[in-house]
């Protein structure tokens, strides 16, 4: 059985030391090679799959290893043409909470795959300000796996922000 994820990049901190493993994430994220400084095994990764792979597992070793250098490729990230990214950058950001990605995930609420949408309205309720739960609002009264993830958001945001009239607006 292969190593949980965070057990793969703690030990290429170990190994390459935490800001040679940000630098090199950031690069991947942003399409930079896999070749040379890091093995991208250490990542998750397998240096024989599809490209836009690297740029997932880049964005992934931001869930288990931070520098606030990371923010904006992370941020640049959900413009990714390849879903998986989006999604994971969109996971990244709720994670990290990175506010100043309030437009780009607002953005992502309208994404075509439903997995990014999903991400995307999670991370709106936990770290958006009020003025980005239009997404949220929109599927009220709605039902399905997208509709309880924004209610449950909306919840969330309501109760962060200390509002409790959002879903009335």
């Amino acid at each position: 059985m292969r190593p949980h994820p965070s057990v793969l990049i703690g030990r290429a901190v170990d190994l390459y030391g935490m800001d040679e493993v940000v630098e090199r994430a950031a690069e991947l994220l942003t399409g930079g090679s896999p070749a040379g400084g890091l093995d991208v095994r250490l990542l998750g990764g397998n240096p024989d799959w599809e490209p836009y792979w690297f740029r997932v597992w880049g964005a992934r070793t931001f869930l288990y290893v931070w520098d606030p250098r990371a923010e904006l490729p992370v941020i640049t990230g959900l413009s990714d043409p390849h879903w998986r990214v989006r999604e994971m950058c969109a996971k990244v950001c709720r994670l990290r909470e990175i506010a100043e990605a309030a437009p780009a995930l607002v953005r992502l609420a309208g994404d075509p795959i439903e997995r990014v949408r999903v991400a995307a309205l999670k991370a709106i309720g936990d770290i958006c300000e009020a003025d980005s739960a239009a997404p949220l609002l929109a599927l009220a009264g709605e039902r399905g796996r997208e509709a309880d993830v924004a209610a449950a958001a909306l919840r969330r945001m309501e109760e962060r922000l200390d509002r409790q009239d959002l879903g009335d607006v």
